[in-house]
């Protein structure tokens, strides 16, 4: 019953949720580019440690509820992975939700009013993204990209001085990124969406468009990436993106481009999510 409890809360999505707030602790507590400048006294304890918390506890109540909402349409999308209404109750799973939800708000106000406040905003869209907003055309995948370009903001609360962190590139990469995964993620639970009534772009639109439209959410995230290379001018950060980041994005996108059944959108969805990491984790070279 316990590992339930546990996959439910998407332990992986966290765990590099963590570490992209770890990166982003390091990259902002610079004076200078470049990792020899790094200086750790620039961290900012206890709020570094609660601000994390508070984000992780909130993203494991918005997957819990994302979950007691979506359970029919899962009953289609991944019946071999249904946790919600077989292996955990509705009723246990909201109790869930909101322990983890009022925690994550709690370290929210331990680390500052605006933060406490911003993270009752949060719970707030995450909540109505899976009553209401999910199955609108690209409004949910509107308001989860938003969201995961608020996971790098978070980071900045963390440190006592910002000055080599370019925290609103890194922020327009997540949310392209991500909203290139929820397109993505669209044609995964197609066929669910539809038996729900849901309007996504993939079910509007089709595959052609959808494609189009994540490859240039791609491309534009790319573009960020390049702009940081130009300003940074750090060896390090030009090489790893040169030779890792961006052949792995047009990779993905090739992918993309010759994708047909659901098995190949899930496939892609996972890279993107792995892309996402390796991504910002150029935010400490540069």
């Amino acid at each position: 019953m316990i590992r339930y409890y546990l996959n439910i809360i998407r332990p992986i999505n966290l765990i590099l949720t963590a570490l992209t707030q770890l990166l982003f602790y390091i990259s902002a507590s610079r004076s200078h580019s470049g990792l020899s400048n790094l200086e750790f006294q620039n961290i900012r304890l206890p709020e570094a440690i609660t601000s994390l918390f508070a984000c992780l506890l909130i993203a494991a109540g918005g997957y819990i509820i994302n979950d007691v909402f979506d359970i029919e349409s899962d009953k289609i999308n991944k019946p071999k992975r249904l946790i919600a209404g077989t292996h955990i109750s509705q009723k246990n799973l909201r109790i869930y939700y909101i322990i983890l939800t009022t925690l994550g708000i709690i370290s929210g106000f331990v680390t500052g009013l605006g933060m406490g406040i911003l993270c009752i905003a949060i719970s707030l869209l995450l909540f109505f993204y899976s009553s209401d907003f999910k199955g609108e055309y690209l409004v949910g995948n509107l308001l989860v990209s938003l969201l995961a370009g608020m996971v790098v903001y978070i980071s900045s609360r963390g440190v006592f001085l910002v000055e080599k962190a370019y925290f609103a590139e890194y922020s327009i990469i997540a949310f392209c990124v991500t909203y290139a995964r929820e397109l993505v993620k669209d044609f995964e639970d197609q066929e669910g969406d539809a038996s729900v009534g849901h309007q996504t772009f993939a079910l509007t639109r089709g595959l052609k468009p959808t494609k189009i439209f994540a490859w240039v959410n791609l491309i534009v995230s790319m573009i960020f990436l390049i702009v940081i290379g130009i300003y940074s001018r750090q060896i390090e950060f030009l090489l790893f993106s040169g030779l890792v980041v961006i052949p792995y994005s047009l990779w993905i996108s090739w992918k993309l481009f010759h994708s047909k059944s659901k098995m190949d959108f899930t496939n892609i969805s996972k890279h993107l999510k792995y892309l996402m990491f390796v991504g910002l984790f150029t935010s400490i070279l540069c």
